[in-house]
Order: C-alpha cells, then sequence, then structure tokens
C-alpha cells in the first residue's frame, strides 16, 4: 500500500475509533470547496442523516473525538461547516514517499490489483504489402501505452498486432507481381516499389492509364478477372499464389521491425486475418443456423441486432452473396479464437474512429452467438493533419511514411542539440548526440499523440513536439536529465538520511506529485488514457522545476538537508524515468 492510500487508511481508522460514524459513511475526497488548504476531506451530510443529526454538528464532534500519533501522517483534522479536513504530515509523508520509490525502484507505481487476469490489447494492425505511414503510429503507441499500463497493474497482458492479410488487394499484388516483375532490394524502398505496381496494375485495370508501356485496350485479358483469379488460388493454396503472399508477408514484418523498435514496441502474437481462414466456414454456418441472421441465397443478412446499450444496429452482412466472406466474418472468428485459447477477461481494441460502427456490430453478434464472455472494449482515435489542417492522405499527395516520419524528428532533434551545442548550453560527446537525438526526437512524435485525448485529432507540428519549454517529451527528459546531473555532481548519496528535513513548500509540492504516480496508473488504466500519465508527468516536471528554483540542494544550508535533498532528486528521477517508461519513451541521463 502506497503512501497516500496509507494516509486515507489512517483517517479511516481514526473516524472508525471514535465509534461517531459508520465505515459505510466515511466518504473520503478532494476538498471540494475553494481555497481549502487540505489534502482530504469528508462531507458529513451522509453521517448526520444515519444519525438524524446536523452535518456541522457532526464534523465538530467527529474533530473533538480525533486522535492521531506524534508520528501518523495526519498533521491535523479541522471543521469547515459540514467538512472534517485533513492535512498530511509533511515530515511523516516525506520519509513515506522517499521509501516508496526507493522501495519499488523501476517498478515503483506498480501493483497487483489485476490479480494476473488476462487482458488482450490488439494495436497497430498494418496492411502486408504497404508501408507503415503517420496514421498506425496512433494505434501502435496509444496500444503499446495501455498494454504498458495493464501491466503495471499485475494483468497478464496479450500484445496481438492483427495484420491485414487477406482479400483481394493480395490478387492484385500476385497479378502486379507475375506481370512487372519481382521487384529487388530490401525494406521498405521494396514495399514503395510492391506499392507503385498496385497502383499501376489498377490504372491499368480500370483504362486509365493510356502511357503506360502494358496499356492495351484490346488486350483479351480481364486485368480484373485475373487479380480475382488469384485471389482465389490464394485462398486455395496455389503454391505459386503461396508463394508470393508469403514474400510480401516476410517482407513487411522485416521492414517494420526496425519502426516498432525505435517505438519500443514489442508483441507477444502477430496473426494476420488468414490466420483465421479455417473458422471461417464454422462462423457462417453458426451465424446462418442460428435466429440472429436471414438468408437470401449465399448472402447471410443480420437485422435488428441491439448493442450492448440495446440500440439496434444498422443491418449488416456475415456472408455477400458471391459467398466470399468479410472483415467483420474473420474479426469474429478472431474473437472466438481469443476465447478458447486464452480465456481472457477483456479484449481491447486500439482502432479509429471511424471503424466504431463496424466493433459495434462485431463485439454484438459475437456475443450473441455465445462466442465469449470476455468484455470487449474499442478505444477510438482521431484523425492526423499536416502543419497546413489538412488529413494526411495517399491521394492527397501529403502522406508522411512513418520510418520518413522518425527520421525527419531525430535530425530535427540533432540539430537541435548541435545548435544548444554551439552556444555552450549543452555539452555530449560525439557518440552520444546520434543516441540522444533519436530518444529526444522519436519521444517528441510519441508524446505529441500521447499527451492529448485518443479522441482528438492531432497535427504534426515540428515546432511544438520539439519545444524545450512547455508540455513537450523534450522538456520532460530535459527535466529527468538535470536530476540526473545534480546527482553527478553530488557523486554518491549516503544510504542512511533524514526525510523529515524536507517541509519546505517547494519539497512538499514535489513529494505529493511522486506519490501520486500509482493513483495516476490506475486511473489511465481504467480510463484506457495515456494523457492521464502524461498530465502527471507535466505536473512532477514542472513541481521539480519550483524545488530546484527554490531549494539548492548542493548548497543546501546543511549536510544532512542536502543529502536528504539529494535522495528527493533521485526519488525524482526515478518516478519520472517510471512516467515515461508507461508511454515508452526514453529518459536519457545527459542532454
Amino acid at each position: 500500500m502506497y503512501t497516500f492510500a496509507r494516509f486515507e487508511q489512517a483517517i479511516r481508522e481514526a473516524l472508525l475509533a471514535t465509534n461517531l460514524i459508520n465505515a459505510a459513511d466515511i466518504d473520503l475526497g478532494a476538498p471540494k470547496a475553494a481555497g481549502v488548504q487540505a489534502d482530504l476531506a469528508l462531507p458529513c451530510f451522509r453521517s448526520a442523516k444515519s444519525r438524524g443529526s446536523n452535518p456541522a454538528q457532526v464534523a465538530q464532534e467527529l474533530v473533538a473525538a480525533l486522535q492521531f500519533a506524534s508520528d501518523s501522517l495526519v498533521a491535523s483534522a479541522t471543521v469547515s461547516g459540514p467538512y472534517v479536513n485533513f492535512n498530511l504530515n509533511p515530515q511523516a509523508f516525506a520519509k513515506a514517499v522517499l521509501a516508496d520509490v526507493q522501495a519499488g525502484g523501476a517498478t515503483y507505481g506498480s501493483s497487483s490489483k489485476g490479480n494476473q487476469r488476462k487482458v488482450i490489447v490488439e494495436y497497430s494492425s498494418p496492411n502486408i504489402a504497404k508501408r507503415m505511414h503517420v496514421g498506425h503510429i496512433r494505434s501502435t503507441i496509444i496500444g503499446q501505452a495501455i498494454a504498458n499500463l495493464y501491466q503495471r497493474l499485475g494483468y497478464e497482458v496479450i500484445r496481438d498486432n492483427h495484420l491485414g492479410d487477406y482479400g483481394k488487394q493480395f490478387g492484385v499484388n500476385i497479378a502486379a507481381t507475375i506481370r512487372f516483375g519481382k521487384p529487388e532490394g530490401e525494406g521498405e524502398a521494396v514495399l514503395a516499389a510492391i506499392e507503385e505496381q498496385y497502383k499501376r496494375y489498377n490504372l491499368l485495370m480500370k483504362g486509365a492509364n493510356p502511357d503506360d508501356a502494358d496499356y492495351d485496350p484490346d488486350a483479351e485479358v480481364d486485368l480484373d478477372d485475373e487479380a480475382r483469379a488469384w485471389s482465389l488460388k490464394l485462398e486455395q493454396g496455389d503454391p505459386q499464389a503461396l508463394e508470393l503472399w508469403q514474400w510480401m508477408v516476410d517482407l513487411t514484418k522485416t521492414a517494420n521491425q526496425p519502426n516498432y523498435d525505435r517505438l519500443g514496441v514489442q508483441f507477444d502474437v502477430q496473426h494476420g486475418e488468414s490466420f483465421y481462414k479455417d473458422m471461417l466456414g464454422e462462423i457462417i454456418n453458426d451465424a446462418g443456423e442460428s435466429e440472429l441472421a436471414e438468408r437470401d441465397g449465399k448472402a447471410i443478412i443480420v437485422k435488428d441486432l441491439p448493442d450492448h446499450r440495446g440500440k439496434k444496429l444498422p443491418t449488416f452482412l456475415i456472408q455477400r452473396s458471391d459467398g466470399g466472406t468479410l472483415y467483420i466474418t474473420r474479426d469474429i472468428a478472431t474473437i472466438k479464437y481469443r476465447e478458447q485459447t486464452y480465456n481472457p477477461d477483456a479484449m481491447i481494441y486500439i482502432v479509429g474512429q471511424p471503424q466504431e460502427l463496424h466493433f459495434r456490430q462485431t463485439f454484438a453478434i459475437s456475443k450473441a452467438l455465445g462466442y465469449t464472455d470476455a468484455e470487449l472494449i474499442h478505444i477510438s482515435f482521431g484523425t492526423v493533419f499536416d502543419a497546413q489542417g489538412q488529413p494526411l492522405s495517399t491521394r492527397k499527395g501529403n502522406m508522411i511514411y512513418l520510418e520518413t516520419l522518425l527520421d525527419e524528428a531525430r535530425n530535427r532533434a540533432k540539430a537541435l542539440i548541435e545548435q544548444k551545442m554551439s552556444e555552450g548550453k549543452t555539452q555530449l560527446t560525439t557518440d552520444l548526440i546520434d543516441q540522444v537525438a533519436e530518444q529526444v526526437g522519436v519521444g517528441a512524435v510519441m508524446y505529441n499523440d500521447l499527451y492529448q485525448d485518443t479522441k482528438r485529432n492531432i497535427t504534426v507540428d515540428w515546432d511544438r513536439m520539439l519545444a524545450f519549454e512547455g508540455n513537450s517529451s523534450p522538456y520532460l527528459q530535459y527535466m529527468h536529465a538535470r536530476c540526473c546531473s545534480i546527482l553527478r555532481d553530488f557523486g554518491e548519496l549516503p544510504a542512511n538520511y533524514d526525510g523529515s528535513l524536507l517541509s519546505h513548500p517547494a519539497e512538499t509540492g514535489l513529494l505529493k506529485e511522486l506519490a501520486r504516480l500509482p493513483q495516476i496508473i490506475e486511473e489511465a488504466a481504467a480510463r484506457y488514457a495515456p494523457f492521464v500519465v502524461a498530465d502527471w508527468l507535466y505536473a512532477t516536471a514542472r513541481a521539480f522545476s519550483a524545488f530546484y528554483d527554490a531549494c539548492s540542494v548542493l548548497k543546501a544550508e546543511t549536510p544532512e538537508l542536502r543529502v536528504a535533498r539529494g535522495h528527493l532528486v533521485a526519488a525524482t528521477a526515478q518516478a519520472l524515468r517510471n512516467g515515461l517508461s508507461l508511454l515508452s519513451i526514453a529518459a536519457p541521463e545527459r542532454m
């Protein structure tokens, strides 16, 4: 149990010891009245109703009867009308918080609340044979942060990258590869070539590119039929189709991995849609035989199905009129497979807002068919815009590919670092410049997304992302690096110190932020909101800045205070590292 929880527990125990209030009537929370200087408050309305008394009178009686030991975390209890306000004992609080951080280290803030319950988090999910672009970064890093949060709370987290490797587009890719040849090389350059061949084939298929050397309006071969034929061959296991498809799958995974490595992203499972193809017949049969759907030829149609709120969903298909399957068919199969394989307590999907109806339908039919008892959650997110306010789009020609985005961020960060070095504001060895530039640049891109509500649209704004002031990743990383710089100048910290010496308001303010981290992790996970962690990081960095300005560490008034403040700096560095790691952002020790 962490310090704030122990503070609340001490208050509850003292209140119950008065025999003047029932446990059910104790509702502690932040003071609601403006200007009240207290850490927790007890409204006495509920207790007064139970006793048939006046709330203000109950508050007075409680304060008169309350008793706390001199070393208690509770310093005082005072009456404010119908409220009892409680204040922390700053000396006992400082000792307790520093002890918590030191005991927890890299796991400070974690808990066993999840009790190893299983949670599947599906995120990233790019398409095979295509480069990852800036649109993929939102699902990727939001999903990774949510997975991190649940892991810190003691859940067994299964990170699933659900790859798009099924459908007619692969018939087009295979047909284009056979017609134009297999691009040579490796990495994203080959994916770019495959994309170009795909577009070229589509233009030929539509008769829209007469300048192409292969264009022949009188050709006997119908290119659309050719692509459909290859798609069918792939589904039927044709060796040549499978070989080319597997080449594209392996190529894409290999090309994507460096991007994932740079973003600090890891997966436990990477199954494509094709992995579930053998289950599709069973899904179609179950739906067709149920009362939930009706048949129209080969089409299986679901009508009037209510979602989890009882609202009827629009009509949708489980199988097309030509007997083909759809995304929803494969997503239902995925849910069934996960239930059978993992028996999870929850499945969390990090997918853009336009897919909201799709997931309402998928979740409703999966539940109605009895495929899972797990909680099914869709976390949606907004669109990425360029600096001119335009949505990023391949068609509009303003799409930014992920590798390019991360490279640009690193290069801009490196230029800023070199500028600060030329101005004498920082000193880094040559071998550290590239490393720190990568950490700062990539961190800036990630934080620009994660510090905002997931539902908001975001803008690629380089000046704001790379600012060393304000709510930005470089500012947070700089504050961590400043902590490390102080500790290097300090030298070895003596193990023994007196935390009770830390009673300055700036010290207490910083300690309160450090003490909030366990609650922040729980809140962020409950709301599926990484920005809650980002808000805490910014508040903690600002509290450290205020402490740094008000309280000298290396030139403290006494040696004992110097050591105590050194431990506070070390605890701040540890807490900032822990918070940044929840967002998978690096914490450089030098900047």
